[in-house]
């Protein structure tokens, strides 16, 4: 028990520190190649997703706006305290809980303290809704790759543990996540490679809680059946 502990520690550590460290070597290898030419490619996608009020699409604005909610500082905050009081007290499955709790607070950290760091400023469009704060990475993206893949990746070991197929519920995730991700350029509100960057450094957090889960889950009693 103490060794898978001590295991667990040293993955999370190790999660933390690479998902903050990918984020500032993506801005370093952007400021290597060119912030004008990152911005140009940026604003070339975003000319093909950004709708305007003529755009065919501009009629999935209130789907959209519905799916950005759910990466909303707020509401991940409900959905983390709800799943982690659900794995701790009802469950005692502390380290499900704690990770959770981890892996809300460990997004939205690291997030806040790279915007503040690298200051860049969100595009130059009319958002699509209210916002403020700097633009890279996103927010988001990170919570949604790496907070509800957290919730994603318990899921899918508690299925396998059933004896169950997870494939169904992997793709509806992972769409989902995606999703979350595309609704902030949709939206306007977010560079393509902010997004890019968010999900890059949420999925690097969400390998390392891998490590976590698939031993703990190994060592449980049900998988020993």
């Amino acid at each position: 028990m103490r060794k898978i502990k001590n295991h667990s520690l040293l993955w999370t550590i190790i999660g933390l520190v690479a998902s903050l460290s990918i984020i500032f070597l993506i801005a370093f290898l952007m400021y290597i190649v060119g912030m004008d030419r990152i911005q140009q490619l940026d604003i070339r996608i975003q000319k093909l997703l950004f709708p305007s009020a003529n755009s065919s699409y501009y009629t999935l604005l209130p789907l959209m706006r519905a799916v950005t909610s759910f990466g909303s500082f707020p509401y991940s905050l409900l959905v983390a305290l709800a799943f982690a009081c659900y794995y701790i007290i009802y469950r005692s499955r502390y380290l499900e809980g704690n990770i959770v709790l981890l892996s809300f607070l460990g997004m939205w950290g690291i997030n806040t303290l790279s915007k503040f760091i690298v200051r860049r400023e969100r595009p130059d469009l009319d958002f699509l809704i209210n916002v403020s704060g700097y633009s890279f990475p996103s927010g988001h993206a990170m919570v949604a790759a790496g907070f509800y893949g957290t919730l994603l990746l318990i899921a899918i070991y508690s299925k396998k543990q059933k004896k169950g197929d997870p494939t169904l519920l992997a793709m509806m995730g992972i769409s989902a996540i995606l999703l979350l991700g595309f609704s902030r350029i949709y939206l306007g509100v977010h560079y393509p490679s902010d997004v890019l960057t968010g999900f890059i450094s949420g999925s690097v957090w969400l390998v390392c809680i891998n490590q976590v889960f698939r031993i703990e889950f190994a060592s449980s009693p049900s998988a020993k059946h």
